[in-house]
């Protein structure tokens, strides 16, 4: 059983601003790839106004190097208040995604 003020506590901060949202990327369900810069700036369309970004790769078996660096490089350069968080990966994502974000 939920409590509704428990549920907003998890995802806001003290001056009760919603800052927090998950994002369940589910390639297994659709018939598409994630591998473009626009599907990456479509997935994040919208979410300026979250702090916390948290995206679950559970089940996705592959990510291209420009949907990665879209989101991981590119977006984070552009929001840099952003948090982004992925959840769930499996090695070949792990290694695009930790590529993008390696230091040069």
């Amino acid at each position: 059983k939920r409590d509704l003020i428990d549920i907003f506590y998890q995802f806001s901060y003290n001056n009760f601003r919603f800052s927090k949202t998950q994002i369940t990327v589910k390639l297994y369900q659709s018939d598409t790839e994630f591998i473009s810069r626009s599907q990456a700036k479509r997935l994040l369309n919208g979410l300026e106004g979250f702090g916390t970004i948290i995206l679950d790769f559970k089940k996705v078996e592959f990510v291209g190097q420009g949907f990665a660096d879209e989101i991981f490089r590119v977006y984070r350069h552009e929001h840099p208040s952003k948090e982004i968080i992925p959840i769930n990966m499996i090695e070949p994502v792990q290694f695009m995604i930790y590529r993008i974000k390696a230091p040069i």
